[in-house]
């Protein structure tokens, strides 16, 4: 015997449970009435069910209208891969298969697939071999073009590989040990010379102090005087152990040239003026003057005596004549005849 309860209390049939006269009840809603329907009479008002088609992996059973969805691969052309694995799937969806394994791998394409190109070893630089990519050191024959030394370059270029580890000309030459060109302070001692500095150089072109003075014209008793101490200078006071002795030049025309000596002797043949050439300022001489012929003698402009001086020497005899020169005029003072 049925009883009144509500439908949320019903019991759920199973579809093995269900009998063609079994009721069930049906709600109209907008006619606000409830009605029933056999099991029979709602499968031939839901025919229309198995009207409903589907193409795999969906498929629909005609007779009951349940829904199945095959668990088998779902190909390309249904929004699937078709496949069962990752990487099955991928390789079927032309996607790349990731074949690195360490930190620093770099995938590169191969003969026909993809492959791992391991990290190359610290210093060397991807390249190529006009095939294949590889890793490797750059010789310094392969490098061309220019490099912008101020913005591409850092640091500094050790000694090792041909740089100077410094930043600057005078730290450069420090580093290499070398000294700068012309006019330096660089240069405090040379050591270690196999060649003579030739006199061109600033050497003396010689390994030993009689060469050096020969190849710098310095030959002593040729070119230069042996030292004695003996030997008198111009700018020292002297003091003469010995006798002193000028050259005595005759000349017989009454013209004096004070560069050849200091001392004169001169006999005239006949008048003249008493003349001195090349005067210069502190040469004093002396003069032995022989007038056995009483010959006139008379004075130059620039030669000074007293004003009897001509008159006196013109006498025949022998006169004894001192001379100072102020590097104008010649003063001349005379002695008396000599008997």
């Amino acid at each position: 015997m049925a009883t009144n309860k509500k439908i949320t209390d019903l019991t759920e049939l199973s579809e093995s449970e269900l009998s063609d006269d079994d009721v069930l009840a049906i709600v109209d809603i907008s006619a606000g009435t409830t009605n029933k329907v056999r099991k029979s009479t709602l499968a031939s008002a839901l025919s229309g069910v198995a009207s409903i088609t589907a193409t795999s992996p969906i498929a629909v059973n005609q007779s009951t209208g349940s829904v199945v969805v095959s668990t088998g691969t779902i190909p390309i052309t249904k929004g699937g891969t078709g496949q069962t694995s990752a990487s099955a799937a991928l390789a079927a969806l032309g996607g790349i298969s990731d074949p690195t394994t360490t930190r620093g791998d770099i995938i590169a394409k191969g003969a026909s697939v993809l492959g791992r190109l391991a990290i190359g070893a610290d210093n060397t630089v991807l390249r190529s071999d006009g095939t294949d990519p590889e890793w490797g050191a750059v010789a310094a024959s392969e490098l061309t073009g220019n490099i912008n030394l101020t913005s591409q370059v850092t640091g500094t270029l050790p000694l090792a590989n041909g740089g100077t580890n410094a930043t600057s000309a005078g730290a450069a030459r420090t580093s290499l040990g070398a000294a700068a060109s012309g006019a330096n302070s660089d240069i405090t001692s040379i050591t270690g010379l196999t060649t003579d500095l030739t006199v061109a150089q600033g050497g003396t072109g010689a390994g030993t102090a009689g060469d050096a003075r020969t190849n710098l014209g310095l030959v002593i008793g040729t070119n230069v005087e042996a030292f004695n101490a003996d030997i008198a200078v111009t700018d020292a006071l002297q003091t003469f152990t010995l006798s002193q002795r000028g050259t005595i030049t005759t000349d017989n025309d009454l013209s004096f040239d004070l560069n050849i000596t200091n001392n004169f002797k001169s006999t005239p043949a006949g008048a003249a003026a008493l003349t001195f050439t090349n005067i210069t300022a502190g040469q004093t001489g002396n003069i032995l003057l022989v007038n056995s012929g009483g010959h006139a003698i008379s004075l130059h402009a620039n030669t000074k005596g007293d004003a009897n001086l001509a008159t006196t020497i013109s006498v025949a005899g022998t006169y004894w004549l001192s001379y100072y020169s102020d590097g104008t005029n010649v003063y001349v003072v005379t002695s008396a005849v000599f008997a």
